[in-house]
């Protein structure tokens, strides 16, 4: 994972986007300065929208993912950023831990956050200056927010608190929708900065835990970075499920069982969609399709071809030909 870099969103005067995507690449960088990369996990065509609204010292997003997504990334320590699940979560993983609807993913953290996103994702996101929301606080206020945003992680808030965050989202973005002008009113926009910094520090100061800053606690969540980390540092050799249980020093049963935990796959299942991901990221530079299916390990072409639009939905040779006009 590459350094961290900071959003644009302090730097941007206001503003009022929406844009879609048919490409997980493509709406990874929707997210100006989260660093961030995705693979997709479950097959089918991609579809994805973030609307974001951009203010002085706050951004505010929609982002939507039809399909499960193995997102990490790793913003600026001068920025506390907090998702929202704005509806019922399917099967997902924040930083090791099950999701769960009434909870926020905090993103920030000097170790970035990894997330395993469930397909049909509908999430809200706050980023907000760290310096603008702890200016006005007590010392106690700061060093326990600052603690709270340690480290990346999922936290449960009452039911009542997270319907408050979800309402204010769906009415900001519901009224821009409409009138979309209204972002460049001053007046509104600072209303909506001050109460978008009151609800993150509401939020984070609300939440009780005595428990250590432990990231990734969960041994399966453990055991599936640990592969995702051993195949990007061999991208020249795909590795083989026996040599991953080589490697981890772990059995071929124990290997199926986190892998199965986790992600609901298995282990040669969960190796080919990385390799099919790495086919999909190297065709946007590659000479030909057959220099990126070859290096990956993929030599019968018609098979690599289907298994390749089964699980993007369409032909590698689209994807290049995209890529390449």
């Amino acid at each position: 994972m590459s350094a961290a870099v900071k959003p644009s969103h302090a730097a941007l005067p206001t503003r009022y986007s929406h844009q879609e995507s048919n490409d997980f690449d493509e709406q990874a960088g929707f997210l100006a300065g989260w660093n961030q990369d995705y693979a997709q996990i479950s097959a089918g065509h991609f579809k994805g929208s973030v609307t974001q609204i951009d203010l002085p010292d706050v951004s505010l997003f929609l982002e939507y993912t039809n399909q499960q997504l193995h997102q990490q990334g790793v913003l600026s320590d001068d920025v506390i950023a907090i998702g929202v699940p704005m509806a019922a979560m399917g099967k997902g993983m924040f930083c090791g831990n099950v999701c769960e609807q009434h909870a926020v993913h905090i993103y920030s953290g000097e170790l970035g956050f990894e997330f395993l996103s469930p397909p049909n994702l509908w999430i809200g996101l706050f980023v907000v200056s760290k310096a603008m929301l702890l200016q006005s606080l007590s010392d106690e206020d700061q060093a326990k927010i600052s603690a709270q945003c340690q480290h990346a992680r999922i936290m449960p808030i009452s039911a009542h608190a997270h319907a408050v965050l979800v309402r204010f989202l769906k009415s900001v973005f519901a009224t821009l929708k409409t009138l979309p002008s209204f972002v460049h009113d001053p007046l509104i926009a600072t209303e909506l900065k001050m109460t978008a910094l009151q609800l993150v520090t509401d939020t984070l100061l609300d939440i009780e835990t005595d428990e250590p800053l432990t990231p990734y606690p969960h041994q399966s969540w453990q055991v599936l970075t640990k592969t995702r980390h051993i195949v990007q540092q061999r991208l020249d050799d795909p590795i083989t499920v026996l040599e991953l249980c080589e490697t981890l020093a772990m059995s071929h049963r124990n290997l199926q069982y986190h892998f199965k935990k986790a992600l609901d796959k298995s282990p040669i299942a969960y190796l080919r969609t990385e390799r099919l991901n790495a086919v999909r990221h190297m065709l946007k530079h590659a000479s030909s399709v057959t220099e990126a299916a070859t290096t990956w390990g993929f030599w019968h072409f018609g098979h690599f071809s289907q298994e390749y639009k089964k699980m993007f939905g369409e032909l590698p040779s689209a994807t290049f030909k995209r890529f390449h006009n």
